[in-house]
């Protein structure tokens, strides 16, 4: 890896880390309190444990980028990379899925209970939530993952060619 490169990786994983991992970590108490909030309110009983499982599957893919990734990213990277990339990046398309569907519940919410402020609170802090995460997958499917691209042999599939947003399937 180029000195130039280095210094490009070493921006984006802090960049990446700084933003956005340590963004999700804050905003995700908030949105489990308000959604415990619009549970108390008899809306909807099953709002905490989707945040719940969303913000797990989140800090287990962080926890896997900080611990792994981006360690091996720093050194270089390896012979493995190409299937750890490929590992995280199934898990962005996961992360966006669910995060589609909580937001997809929470409008069919308001349909009843429309003028309920703390529903429309949850709803704005999930989708800012939703915004940054859709960065974050940005930042890394685009930014970082590709500068660890192997070029394909003559004949083969390369290691790493994600969906662009515009052609992936839900």
């Amino acid at each position: 890896m180029s000195p130039e490169t280095a210094r490009q990786v070493s921006a984006l994983i802090d960049r990446i880390q700084t933003q956005f991992h340590e963004g999700h970590r804050r905003a995700l108490p908030e949105l489990l309190a308000m959604a415990a909030k619009v549970e108390a309110r008899g809306i909807d009983d099953s709002l905490v444990d989707a945040l719940h499982a969303i913000g797990d599957a989140l800090e287990q893919h962080m926890f896997k980028e900080e611990m792994r990734l981006f360690p091996m990213m720093e050194q270089g990277g390896n012979t493995l990379i190409g299937l750890l990339i490929e590992d995280l990046h199934r898990e962005h398309v996961a992360h966006e899925h669910a995060m589609d569907a909580l937001r997809a519940h929470l409008c069919t919410l308001t349909e009843a209970h429309g003028t309920d402020l703390a529903l429309h609170q949850l709803i704005r802090g999930l989708d800012d939530l939703a915004c940054q995460l859709a960065l974050h997958i940005r930042a890394e499917d685009e930014e970082l993952f590709p500068l660890f691209a192997t070029p394909p042999s003559p004949g083969s599939p390369s290691t790493f060619n994600p969906p662009s947003p515009a052609t992936s399937t839900s």
